[in-house]
């Protein structure tokens, strides 16, 4: 599966083609909080967890739909944990993972 191409400077949203960055992701990002999480990492451009995109989103899902779709972005392919994230065991706190996007590195 493919990742978001984030190579042009200031993110790809920035360049001029914003239809190229949807073109390559999986049809299942079409619920508005994973559009509104992919914004958040484009627009930040650094790894968010749920407690940051929350704070981006400034209150627009909750705690719980944030670790949810962020989850699923990751089964998806679009998202991944940032690099040197231990892996959360059972019960331990999920709201601290930071992930990034596939392909932004």
């Amino acid at each position: 599966m493919r990742g978001i191409d984030a190579s042009h400077p200031g993110g790809p949203l920035m360049s001029g083609d914003p239809e190229a960055v949807w073109a390559g992701l999986p049809g299942n990002v079409d619920h508005p909080y994973r559009v509104a999480i992919i914004e958040a990492l484009l627009w930040i451009g650094e790894p968010l967890s749920a407690i940051g995109v929350v704070d981006v989103l400034d209150g627009y899902m909750s705690m719980w739909s944030a670790v949810a779709h962020l989850e699923a972005l990751e089964r998806l392919g679009v998202v991944e944990r940032a690099p040197g994230t231990v892996v959360a065991q059972a019960g331990e706190d999920r709201f601290d993972i930071p992930y990034r996007l596939v392909g932004k590195g």
